[in-house]
């Protein structure tokens, strides 16, 4: 499994995640996208899990991301 590192309170809302991977991203009623799926969380990042299968749809999301809020671990 592959760790995601989401940043929700630095997101703009541009929904770009969401359009790429909605498996993993969704759009909140405060208008900022959130992982789906939270396995934990530590001060402002959440942390989920993405399949290997999906590596690079993930490594897209995060290099497609405006504010440079995801990372793919």
């Amino acid at each position: 499994m592959l760790t995601i590192r989401h940043k929700k309170p630095e997101c703009i809302g541009c929904d770009m995640c969401v359009e790429l991977a909605p498996a993993y991203w969704a759009m909140g009623d405060d208008g900022l996208a959130y992982l789906r799926i939270v396995a934990r969380t530590r001060g402002d990042f959440s942390f989920g899990e993405g399949f290997e299968d999906d590596r690079d749809l993930l490594i897209e999301v995060a290099d497609e991301c405006p504010v440079a809020i995801i990372e793919i671990g």
